[in-house]
């Protein structure tokens, strides 16, 4: 009887332990969250780059609103870590409207919104679509993405008859 009794109590105290360093209940994302999430948009595909300065765990998510989304509107259509080693990584997003944020971990597991988000987007520069920068409180900007047209996805236009 003790030692089903020391077998049980064995047994619970190892589940609790494997739930509680679990991965699944992990803090998770909520970049709806953010106050400040740029915008931006095209009517082609585009291809986005994201670099990070070394040292923190970033992650961007690119949102798009539908009124009877989930989260308060946004639909996460696209996300991905960003190297902690200042690696880029490059991807592409259909034609549309996007809300883009960038989180990074704190100690603890806690997702945290950046308190610094510019766009630095040059008007000139052609398909250039955004160059957005994000910081911890300020400047530095500790992760860029920079979006542009794909015109190598773009239909050329139509003959005219």
């Amino acid at each position: 009887m003790k030692l089903l009794r020391i077998g049980r109590c064995f047994s619970i105290a190892a589940t609790l332990a494997t739930l509680i360093a679990s991965p699944a209940l992990a803090e998770q994302a909520r970049p709806w969250l953010c106050r400040d999430k740029p915008v931006f948009s095209a009517d082609r595909s585009m291809e986005y780059q994201v670099t990070a300065r070394p040292g923190r765990q970033w992650q961007i998510f690119f949102m798009q609103y539908s009124p009877d989304a989930a989260h308060d509107g946004f639909d996460i259509v696209n996300s991905r870590a960003i190297a902690a080693s200042g690696d880029p990584i490059a991807g592409n997003l259909a034609a549309g409207r996007y809300f883009a944020g960038a989180l990074y971990r704190r100690s603890g597991g806690h997702w945290i919104c950046p308190g610094y988000t510019h766009d630095d987007r040059d008007p000139t520069r052609l398909g250039e679509v955004s160059d957005l920068c994000y910081g911890e409180d300020g400047p530095p900007c500790l992760v860029r993405l920079e979006v542009r047209s794909d015109d190598r996805l773009a239909q050329p236009p139509a003959p005219a008859p």
